[in-house]
């Protein structure tokens, strides 16, 4: 179990930051989240980019990010994973956030906002594609896709292993269609990674008409 030892600062802009969450609800926004699925049990709807404003007044703060997702809003965990400090993530915290993200929108927040920057990432991308775990696999698939982004270089060795831990087939449409945007991505950085993506989707495509779909945006990529 991960312990804090509270204290008075924290508690006061944890307090701070939440009438701010509160100001910003949004019956609108809330309505259009339940139309496309987001059903949150507790959620204002305050929009990302008015979070993202929010998140941009603090410094990341460790008991602050667990203050935050404790609360258990949509909005509050949003801002968490902005605040949480990567280095004081636990093996126990992340298991604890997977049990609780309860929307692909948070999956992809945190992917964003945190996962990509652990300093054990590599690792944890590995063992989220073995997983048995939905939840897992997308966000290791999201964090992939962030990391080639950012260019850097001395990931290229996560990339070949990733690519050959992708499912034979896939049995969820959202997990899809995240491969093949950070595949995509993936292609963008040119040789030898083109090479290593285009094998393989060529192989898959043969069998499954979701790796022909893949191969089918993948061009448009290659071709840029």
């Amino acid at each position: 179990m991960d312990f804090f030892i509270d204290n008075n600062e924290t508690e006061e802009l944890f307090q701070e930051i939440f009438k701010k969450i509160q100001i910003l609800r949004n019956g609108e926004t809330h309505h259009e989240m339940k139309k496309f699925g987001l059903n949150y049990q507790k959620a204002l709807g305050a929009t990302i980019v008015n979070l993202r404003e929010i998140g941009k007044e603090y410094q990341q703060n460790h008991l602050l990010a667990h203050k935050l997702w404790t609360k258990g809003f949509r909005e509050s965990k949003i801002l968490a994973s902005m605040l949480e400090e990567p280095d004081k993530v636990t093996e126990e915290q992340l298991e604890r956030w997977f049990e609780e993200m309860d929307s692909n929108e948070l999956l992809e927040q945190a992917s964003m906002n945190l996962f990509q920057h652990l300093p054990n990432i590599q690792d944890l991308v590995f063992d989220w594609m073995k997983s048995t775990n939905p939840s897992k696999q997308v966000c290791a698939v999201m964090t992939v896709g962030r990391i080639a982004m950012r260019d850097l270089e001395e990931q290229d060795e996560m990339y070949s292993e990733f690519i050959d831990l992708l499912p034979q087939k896939f049995t969820d449409n959202y997990l899809m269609n995240q491969v093949k945007r950070t595949l995509g991505k993936m292609v963008r950085k040119g040789e030898p990674l083109v090479t290593r993506v285009v094998a393989l989707v060529d192989e898959r495509k043969k069998n499954d008409t979701d790796w022909s779909d893949i191969w089918d945006d993948l061009k448009y990529e290659i071709e840029l």
